[in-house]
């Protein structure tokens, strides 16, 4: 349990025998009003600014028990010292005491919230500062492109001349690293919120088998009857440690069955809101007219193709450059497992290609990706300005730009830093 703040010293020695010092753990006793014990524990006191929030804080480690997390928090209520935190309140408290930035204060509750290994891994990243170190070059770069402008826009000796094209030629790269990061920030979105897969085919093409050998369980009733499964199905799994729900859906086929088509219409919205299509196809039986029109109406660009049941004799395969119709195409066997590594692998690349770069996982955060956008819009549209010699626009464009990422960070006041950045790099007033 964690005390922060003025009084988080005091509020441990009311209650704990053991004598705090700066950075060192001492052993004691929990005691009551009364004097007796409620537990033996440790304790360790940081003194402000070295702690987490940047204040005082005492950290006490005791026994796992509901029952004494619980009297100790009315024991540390009842010095009258301190409060129960709010959600966050610790972090919130580092972030407004500098001891990190915004994002990587985000990069906190990403971290908790992970649910898969890429999850935590990119999480890790930003906690580490990878993102807000790239962010703050990139501010910082803009910051000096805008101090540039203003300076030769305040010069009234003639001394100065803007270099309308050099200009253009520094914010260039800048906007080209902030849309890679925005791109990518795109594509591992799924990191933060994870991906939807629909499992699209004709009756019996093995949908429900796939999504029971994917799950290592009976989720889906499985039976040789076409049009079992009436309604989606979803379910939540990690694929190569990137968190997953699987939908599976009807069976796509023309009936007079009132359910069975609400069912049907059903799977067509999960094939729409999917970030990948699984389009399964009966291996051991003729293309049919069915599988026809299931092609024809799913998005290409977000499917592929399994072919299933090559435990069987088959007479669908894929061609040479391992396709089918046109889409990257698997083999696979629900009922002897084959085939199903190939798939996961297939099914990782395609909702996140970027695996192994850089970039991979740098920003997932949906606020992150809208202030890069921003930022990269208004880049361009200073570039514009500038080439038309309209110098007030283009400061106002660059300045935005900066505040898109100073968004990011968490800091509030870029106005001022420009100035600073001004006198900082030129002889203004001198």
């Amino acid at each position: 349990m964690r005390i922060t703040g003025p009084a988080a010293k005091p509020a441990a020695e009311a209650l704990f025998t053991g004598r705090l010092e700066h950075r060192r753990v001492s052993y004691g006793r929990i005691c009551d009003a009364d004097g007796s014990t409620v537990d033996t524990c440790c304790a360790a006191y940081f003194r402000a600014p070295s702690s987490y929030t940047g204040e005082d804080m005492v950290e006490i480690s005791f026994h796992g028990s509901p029952a004494v997390a619980a009297k100790l928090s009315g024991l540390i209520a009842n010095t009258g010292l301190a409060v129960p935190a709010e959600p966050g309140e610790f972090t919130k408290r580092a972030y407004l005491n500098g001891k990190m930035d915004l994002a990587r204060a985000e990069a906190v509750m990403d971290l908790i919230a992970s649910s898969a290994e890429r999850q935590r891994r990119a999480a890790a990243r930003q906690l580490e500062g990878r993102l807000s170190g790239e962010i703050a070059s990139l501010y910082e770069r803009t910051k000096l492109a805008l101090a540039r402008l203003a300076n030769a826009m305040d010069d009234d000796t003639g001394e100065v001349e803007l270099d309308e094209a050099a200009l253009i030629s520094e914010i260039a790269p800048i906007k080209s690293e902030i849309h890679a990061l925005a791109e990518g920030g795109m594509r591992s979105r799924i990191l933060r919120e994870g991906a939807r897969v629909a499992i699209i085919g004709s009756p019996n093409a093995g949908k429900s088998s796939l999504l029971n050998a994917l799950l290592l369980k009976e989720r889906a009733i499985v039976t040789e009857i076409p049009g079992t499964t009436r309604d989606t199905l979803e379910e939540s799994a990690a694929i190569d440690g990137l968190p997953v729900v699987f939908v599976d859906t009807a069976g796509i086929r023309s009936t007079f069955d009132s359910v069975e088509l609400m069912g049907i219409e059903r799977s067509r919205r999960a094939a729409e809101d999917a970030d990948l299509i699984l389009w399964l196809v009966d291996g051991s039986r003729p293309f049919s007219s069915e599988d026809e029109a299931i092609r024809a109406f799913i998005n290409v660009e977000r499917a592929v193709a399994v072919i299933t049941k090559s435990d069987l004799e088959n007479v669908i395969f894929p061609n040479e450059n391992g396709e089918f119709y046109g889409l990257e195409a698997v083999r696979i066997s629900a009922v002897s497992g084959d085939g199903l590594d190939a798939l996961k692998k297939l099914v990782s690349e395609r909702l996140l290609p970027c695996e192994g770069s850089e970039a991979e996982g740098l920003v997932t955060n949906v606020r992150h990706i809208g202030a890069l956008e921003d930022a990269l819009a208004a880049l361009e549209a200073a570039e514009n300005r500038l080439g038309d010699s309209d110098t007030d626009a283009a400061f106002y464009e660059l300045n935005a730009a900066m505040e898109h990422l100073a968004a990011i960070l968490g800091r509030e006041n870029p106005a001022e830093e420009l100035v600073d950045s001004i006198f900082a790099h030129f002889c203004m007033g001198k």
